[in-house]
């Protein structure tokens, strides 16, 4: 007699990885068209442009890719943390992740408290410091500061209401560019200094690798005060943008 068997295999995946990896080559792509610009075509050059258009339109969409991409790296690995806390097999939040069964606990409760509609990541990271008797960040300091600029900056570009900006303004003409102004980023070739700093003159290699550091770092220091290994951990060597320019 023969029987049959309904066998499910189940599957997790650790998308932080792959934002990470998505995130740093974003970067690098966006930072190898400023550096090697294509020339404008007759066309273009006909209408004063001293850039291709073409070329332009990739640089930003590299651009607002990495941007978005950093972020959602960040709230990947932070919900890997949270959600993994209530496996056995897993390691991070899980149980081959070095949390004692307690703080696991603790996450897991977070975890079932948050849902998908809960505060800030940034405030969700503060919550379980401060539950799992870990140091909390410095709110006026970096890595938080930065991280809640990259929050703030890309429910704008997900949230985005067309508005009139004034061409050629200074940076602080305009709220979202007050809090970027401080980066002193460097400004992309493929627009003028007639154009508005956001987003024409300012989405741009620069800005992308910002927000790309901005995540990791805030992602480096949070799983260290937790005292555990994220699931990116072996691909640290690749999300490096040194040398690139």
């Amino acid at each position: 007699m023969v029987e049959a068997y309904d066998a499910q295999i189940m599957a997790w995946q650790w998308f932080s990885r792959d934002h990470a990896l998505a995130a740093t080559l974003l970067c690098l792509k966006c930072g190898e068209l400023e550096h090697g610009p294509a020339q404008p075509n007759a066309e273009e050059t006909v209408r004063g442009l001293t850039w291709s258009e073409a070329q332009a339109a990739e640089h930003r969409t590299y651009a607002v890719a990495a941007i978005l991409t950093a972020a959602a790296f960040l709230e990947a690995a932070f919900n890997e943390l949270v959600e993994s806390a209530q496996e056995d097999n897993l390691t991070v939040g899980g149980g081959r992740g070095g949390l004692q069964s307690a703080e696991r606990t603790v996450l897991v409760e977070l975890g079932n408290q948050w849902g998908y509609k809960g505060p800030p990541l940034v405030d969700r990271a503060q919550t379980v410091l401060q539950r799992l008797s870990r140091e909390k960040f410095d709110e006026s300091e970096t890595p938080y500061k930065p991280a809640q600029t990259l929050a703030r900056f890309r429910n704008r570009l997900i949230h985005y209401r067309p508005e009139w900006r004034t061409a050629g303004a200074r940076p602080g003409d305009y709220w979202i560019a007050q809090e970027l102004e401080p980066l002193d980023l460097a400004l992309h070739p493929f627009t003028t200094p007639h154009n508005p700093f956001f987003p024409d003159r300012c989405l741009g290699h620069s800005l992308a690798s910002w927000a790309w550091e901005t995540s990791l770092a805030f992602a480096e220091e949070f799983f260290t005060r937790v005292g555990v290994e994220p699931a990116y951990a072996d691909l640290r060597p690749q999300l490096t943008l040194n040398g690139d320019g």
